[in-house]
């Protein structure tokens, strides 16, 4: 008797790790899925003066869109701004991350991170009872 007490507590324990720990998994992913959005968003946005800067004779000049750290920043900012509330309010402590802007002048890399709280904190989740601090990193060309 005592023994099947022991196993189904430790059944549950483990029902319990597995379920928090999944749900600390969809809430990265929804972050991330925000950030993919974000990059999308910031690929497009073209820096005006790098691309009226391009010499008409060059190569890259009819189908490079030129990024910058500013416009990708803006873009990022305006993105989340325009996101709806309900989206980007389900996200504790959400902001914009380093490294953010363009690497090469045509990729847009965005960094987001939050902080994600298990939904049930068995005794095994104890130390990460304040939340898990997730951080996700999705790049975007532009072309």
């Amino acid at each position: 008797m005592l023994l099947t007490l022991a196993f189904g507590v430790l059944v549950l324990a483990l029902v319990l790790v597995v379920a928090s720990a999944s749900a600390v998994h969809i809430e990265r992913k929804r972050l991330l899925a925000l950030a993919d959005g974000a990059a999308a968003d910031a690929a497009d946005a073209i820096d005006l003066a790098a691309y009226y800067a391009t010499p008409a004779g060059s190569p890259d000049a009819a189908t490079r869109v030129p990024l910058s750290d500013a416009s990708v920043e803006a873009a990022v900012q305006e993105y989340l701004r325009a996101s709806p509330p309900a989206l980007v309010a389900e996200f504790e402590r959400l902001r914009v991350a380093e490294p953010t802007g363009t690497p090469d002048g045509t990729t847009a890399q965005v960094t987001l991170t939050a902080t994600a709280r298990p939904p049930l904190v068995p005794w095994a989740l104890l130390p990460w009872s304040d939340g898990v601090a997730l951080r996700v990193t999705s790049t975007a060309r532009a072309g």
